[in-house]
């Protein structure tokens, strides 16, 4: 099950909002017949796209314990500048996963269906509890709280780029659902 929650989605999104709501559960077990387990998943619905980067950058920030608030506020600065353009990210929790889902950045509810079905496949990525150590440590050490090996880190961003690759491919799966 999916946990979803709406904050200052405009009137012209509520429409995408709903069509959300009622596909969520569907979309998760799409992909959870695909990959195997999700861990618990949140969905927040906006589409202020401000409210969205800091939402993602706070969930993870309050993670990782010993960051400085310099590098706190380089960080929700630069998730705000890179927020532009993104329809959705997915963040860690301290139980389960966040997906944060920018509305004012799909234009259809096909595209919905992918941006969830994406997100999720990303929630199966992270739910693994190696993979979120992992990714915990990478955090830390991109904020400046731990140092990892330059090896260690080039593993971790081809990691990534796979992890990313393997998103866009289930995004296929997306046409199974209502649009």
């Amino acid at each position: 099950m999916v946990a979803i929650a709406e904050a200052r989605v405009g009137f012209r999104n509520r429409g995408l909002a709903r069509h959300a709501r009622q596909i969520a559960d569907a979309a998760a077990d799409l992909v959870r017949y695909q990959f195997g387990s999700l861990p618990y998943i949140e969905l927040l619905l906006t589409s202020d796209t401000n409210h969205f980067a800091e939402v993602a950058a706070r969930s993870e920030l309050a993670l990782v314990e010993g960051v400085s608030s310099r590098a706190a506020n380089k960080e929700l600065r630069m998730a705000r500048s890179n927020a532009r353009g993104k329809a959705g990210i997915t963040v860690l929790r301290e139980v389960g996963v966040l997906v944060v889902a920018n509305l004012a950045n799909v234009p259809d509810k096909a595209a919905v269906n992918s941006l969830l079905v994406h997100e999720f496949t990303h929630g199966h990525q992270l739910g693994d509890p190696a993979s979120r150590k992992q990714h915990l440590e990478f955090c830390a050490h991109a904020y400046g709280v731990a140092r990892l090996p330059r090896r260690t880190v080039r593993q971790i961003e081809v990691l990534i780029d796979s992890r990313e690759d393997q998103a866009y491919a289930a995004e296929r799966l997306a046409t199974q659902l209502p649009a």
